[in-house]
């Protein structure tokens, strides 16, 4: 069994290693999920067990994001129909990567390759990298962390995704840097949508139209 705190240890060597990879490349990588609310929230509030992130262009830089993780000894895998790249060592994911573009200030993340997109503003993205443990990382805003952990649904249309316990308590976390910003959560509903033709595809007559949050 990996021991947590060597797991991480490998979490925060993987962050730099992603820091390294996408800036030599000029373009900039994004942990979400439970990740991105302890990096917003500036401590570990929780155990994870791997690091979910989005790139920029990831297909157009495929090859050399390959080559470049090889390079510091990660073994990589690519799963095309769900533009998906994972990085793993000695047999253990430590890393899943996204795609995401910037279309007209509108970010646009391929949570499922072509077949899922969801869309939000993209000033909601870091322009500059958090310091978290030593480690440069990059993240989305609290609003964006909110909507994923407190909304399902943008991500998972039909419902097959449901919200687990510990989503709770980083929706408690997220809830309180929200307040002491002065955002309102109605109103960032307001901006982020998403479709999964995926997701018609199998049948989920609802999905036919872009999902919105009301």
């Amino acid at each position: 069994m990996i021991n947590m705190i060597d797991k991480t240890k490998d979490h925060l060597e993987t962050m730099r290693d992603i820091y390294s990879v996408s800036a030599a490349l000029g373009i900039k990588t994004y942990i979400w999920g439970g990740y991105a609310v302890d990096i917003l929230n500036g401590e570990f509030t929780r155990e994870h067990s791997d690091l979910d992130c989005f790139t920029e262009n990831l297909v157009e830089n495929l090859d050399e994001l390959k080559s470049r993780y090889e390079s510091l000894g990660y073994t990589v895998k690519y799963l095309a129909d769900w533009w998906m790249l994972r990085i793993e060592k000695e047999g253990v994911e430590l890393a899943a990567f996204n795609s995401v573009r910037n279309v007209c200030e509108i970010a646009h993340w391929h949570h499922a390759g072509p077949q899922g997109t969801i869309f939000f503003p993209y000033k909601w993205l870091d322009k500059e990298p958090h310091d978290f443990y030593g480690s440069p990382v990059y993240t989305f805003s609290p609003q964006m962390s909110y909507i994923t952990k407190a909304h399902p649904r943008i991500m998972s249309p039909n419902g097959e995704w449901q919200g687990r316990e510990k989503d709770k308590a980083d929706v408690a976390v997220l809830e309180q840097i929200i307040s002491l910003r002065g955002i309102n959560k109605d109103e960032i509903k307001k901006k982020v949508w998403s479709h999964c033709p995926w997701l018609y595809a199998k049948g989920h007559e609802e999905c036919f139209y872009p999902i919105t949050l009301d």
